[in-house]
């Protein structure tokens, strides 16, 4: 009887381990992994999230669309019915968007919109731009930015700032542009052997019958270019402190204006300062225009700062005479001020592209477009290489799922400008998968056009400094994607028997560094480790988390672009990442790329049986070692390429908590402990009762 009674209790407590274990792996299995698969998102067409400008004194208005109707206006006689509204059109960063698209007014349309704005008898029109027109696009790059200097020439622009890519194509390319263009090319505070490069200001008199109503205008460039181009495109030149020089060009001109019995009532700064937190505050738009706020000799007199740089839309004014406006970058808007007769604030605002887009496109300017387009693709069949000897896999599924022979390609060609065209050698270069956007076909030439499509955007190539820890932050995202799933629920493995990952646009193709991964680790703790080459002897050294490294990449993710929230920072820019590729394409050896998925740079491994190699020295990672236990089902020796993995890579995402979980193998072994001693009590009991 005693027997009988125990013999229940003793199989509950024989099955109790299997019951705990399978809790414990329940729970596991049920964490939430952060997913981090992030659809691809080209830089060139989405507009930066705005950057919040420096604090400005209580008596300035921040709204985003400030100066209502009731604006503070000039203490002076009552307004005479004949004087005119003003309206100020302005552009800023168009980067060659010259090409109406989605989002893109193009230059067809922005000469539409000023076309009709000129065309209003009760104001005068001025039209301006703050810089950073010419470089961006490879179809204005193609021209050096010549043929859209032409198009603005049409457009009958009055004035324009220097930006720091004005000199991208180099200093007499630079120069160029003041031949070119057939309005002033301004910048007050770049000099060359002690005399300024360009004209420091400009009087524009938009009615010639009217005293009084002349536009001061005046440019102005960041400091940042001489570290946001090439060094060798700005050597020789110096950029002095943008505040004072523009309050010393405001006292130059209004000592002439004295002496000639004149006296400016409205004084337009073109300034490419920008307010990103990343610039200097004494170098930012937001600060210059404050400044002004308080310079006493603008009293009285309106004062419209147009800024550029920092890709930023923003609306502001400051004290009671200070209009601020920036209308972000690549046309997706372009800016516009308005000022009611004798008002000293304006009205700033934005005409948005899906405005523009209602508009016929002036006829002039479409043809002009039309006939540079046509010319561009005719020079996209002009061959970079006769013939190539490998295919460069840019297939979306593979390009964002792990190490591709065109990624290693593209990302091999930043490191190698980065060795020389930054202040410092580069030491890794990295770009997302989600940018490239094109397969090289193998056996036929490269042409130019193949380059394009293969990076669409109009990148630059850009070098900031991070540390080893947030290196290691920037691969655990990369990495950090849900796992791929077929039809069955089952795990997709790669071709090195390890499960592949969820494509993700911010996944990072990389050169001059070696990344250990294992996909069966949860999200955000996946990386094994990292190896960092070494300049001096070629070989690969383990990451120090605490050491300053020099990252390639192109602008999009040196901003934080695809989720990359540990980069940012001061940077130092290069020339688009197509010229690059181009240039590195020509002298390449492109058959040590034949293989498409070389698992070399970032290497996928079983976390089990992986050894880290010694430091400096080259080593093959150690193969992955079946184990069922732990592993999903799935025959071993069935490869997974690239083109397998497309048939799942369409499917409705499965969440991570679905999948099977490694667990612990001391939970496993438990749970399998207690089942067998669980049944094995209560077969012995039953046959007992019998």
């Amino acid at each position: 009887m005693k027997k009988q009674f125990l013999l229940p209790i003793l199989s509950t407590a024989l099955l109790a381990p299997a019951f705990l274990a399978g809790q414990v792996y329940a729970e596991e299995a049920t964490t939430p992994a952060e997913s981090s698969a992030v659809a691809a998102t080209p830089a060139p067409s989405a507009t930066p999230a705005p950057v919040e400008s420096p604090a400005v004194p209580e008596t300035s208005a921040t709204s985003e669309a400030i100066a209502p109707a009731e604006a503070p206006s000039a203490p002076a006689e009552s307004p005479k019915s004949e004087e005119k509204d003003t309206v100020i059109l302005h552009t800023n960063d168009v980067h060659g968007r010259i090409v109406e698209e989605k989002g893109v007014i193009g230059d067809a349309k922005l000469a539409t919109v000023i076309e009709q704005e000129r065309a209003k008898s009760n104001q005068n029109t001025l039209v301006v731009d703050a810089g950073d027109a010419f470089q961006g696009l490879p179809i204005s790059n193609s021209t050096k930015g010549e043929a859209r200097a032409e198009i603005l020439n049409q457009m009958q622009y009055d004035a324009m700032a220097v930006g720091n890519h004005e000199f991208d194509f180099g200093l007499d390319e630079a120069k160029k542009y003041k031949e070119i263009l057939k309005f002033p090319l301004l910048s007050s505070n770049t000099y060359v052997n002690g005399a300024r490069l360009f004209e420091a200001s400009t009087i524009v008199d938009k009615d010639k019958t009217v005293e009084g109503d002349e536009f001061v205008v005046i440019g102005v460039t960041t400091p940042e270019t001489a570290t946001k181009t090439h060094p060798k495109n700005v050597k020789g030149v110096t950029f002095t402190d943008p505040i004072s020089e523009v309050n010393k060009v405001i006292e130059e001109v209004q000592a002439k204006a004295r002496a000639e019995g004149k006296d400016y009532k409205h004084y337009v700064v073109l300034a490419h300062l920008g307010v990103d937190t990343t610039t200097p505050v004494e170098w930012r738009g937001s600060t210059l225009a404050e400044a002004l706020s308080k310079n006493p000799r603008l009293k009285g007199k309106r004062v419209t700062v147009i800024d550029g740089h920092s890709h930023t839309v923003a609306s502001t004014t400051y004290g009671d005479n200070v209009t601020y406006n920036q209308t972000g970058s690549y046309l997706h808007n372009v800016g516009k001020v308005i000022y009611k007769s004798r008002q000293l604030l304006g009205n700033p605002t934005q005409i948005p592209a899906a405005d523009a887009k209602k508009l016929e496109a002036n006829p002039k300017i479409e043809k002009l477009v039309k006939d540079i387009k046509q010319k561009y693709d005719a020079e996209n069949a002009v061959e970079v290489v006769s013939n190539s000897p490998v295919e460069l896999n840019g297939d979306r599924e593979n390009v964002r799922v792990r190490e591709t022979n065109l990624g290693n390609v593209v990302a091999d060609s930043l490191y190698q400008y980065g060795q020389t065209g930054f202040s410092h050698p580069t030491d890794i270069a990295v770009t997302n998968g989600g940018g490239l956007r094109e397969t090289i076909a193998k056996g036929k030439p490269i042409t130019k056009g193949n380059v394009i499509a293969v990076l669409p955007f109009g990148n630059t190539i850009t070098q900031i400094q991070v540390t080893g820890q947030q290196v290691l932050d920037m691969f655990e995202k990369s990495l950090g994607s849900i796992l791929q799933v077929d039809k069955a629920g089952k795990t997709v493995l790669d071709e090195n028997g390890q499960p592949l990952l969820e494509p993700s646009g911010g996944f990072l193709q990389v050169s001059g560094v070696k990344v250990y991964y294992d996909t069966n680790l949860l999200s955000g703790k996946r990386v094994l480790a990292v190896q960092v080459k070494n300049h001096a002897t070629g070989l690969y050294e383990k990451l120090d988390l605490a050491k300053i490294y020099y990252l390639a990449t192109n602008d999009f993710l040196a901003a934080g672009g695809d989720g990359y929230t540990m980069l940012g920072g001061a940077r130092e820019e290069g020339p688009s990442m197509d010229a690059a590729f181009e240039d590195y394409l020509k002298t390449a050896d492109l058959t040590q790329y034949e293989k498409v998925n070389p698992n070399s740079r970032t290497i996928s491994v079983d976390s089990k049986t992986f050894k880290l190699p010694e430091e400096g020295k080259e080593q093959e990672p150690a193969k992955p070692v079946e184990d069922q236990t732990t592993k999903p089902t799935q025959p071993s020796t069935v490869k997974v390429d690239y083109k397998v993995a497309d048939k799942f890579a369409k499917k409705t995402v499965v969440s991570e908590k679905l999948l099977p979980n490694t667990g612990s193998e001391q939970s496993i072994f438990m749970m399998l402990l207690g089942v067998i001693l669980g049944a094995t009590a209560l077969w012995t009991s039953r046959k007992q009762e019998k």
